[in-house]
């Protein structure tokens, strides 16, 4: 089983996936860790252009000398991140989020706890 899931610092899982540095992807078989690998999120730094604004579609407005659209964006680049996967473990999806993990081949669950090797440690005693 592959398990991937977004953080920062390799510690915890990030807050917002589409934000998060990195994917780690952890490979399990019968309940233990073999291996763990990191991929950066190439998605993370467009992202953040759009964040922040509730606004319709198209709409148009400056910030400080710069002039910049707002639309529905989306989060698909992720979709060539998280090959061959699973489950994806996340602390909070957006509506937009939604949308692109659904087009995803695999499961997501959202996960209360932050700290990765306790949160690894929990879900491999449900395995």
């Amino acid at each position: 089983m592959k398990i991937a899931l977004p953080t920062n610092d390799r510690k915890s899982i990030a807050k917002r996936t589409g934000r998060a540095s990195e994917f780690a992807f952890y490979t399990i078989n019968n309940g233990i860790i073999e291996s763990v690998k990191y991929v950066k999120n190439t998605n993370s730094h467009d992202h953040d252009r759009n964040e922040g604004h509730l606004r319709g579609e198209n709409d148009e407005h400056n910030h400080i000398g710069h002039k910049h659209e707002h639309g529905e964006h989306n989060h698909d680049e992720l979709l060539d991140i998280l090959v061959d996967i699973d489950l994806l473990l996340v602390r909070a999806v957006g509506k937009y989020m939604r949308k692109t993990l659904q087009k995803g081949s695999f499961e997501y669950k959202l996960v209360k706890t932050d700290a990765i090797s306790e949160l690894l440690e929990d879900y491999l005693k449900t395995v």
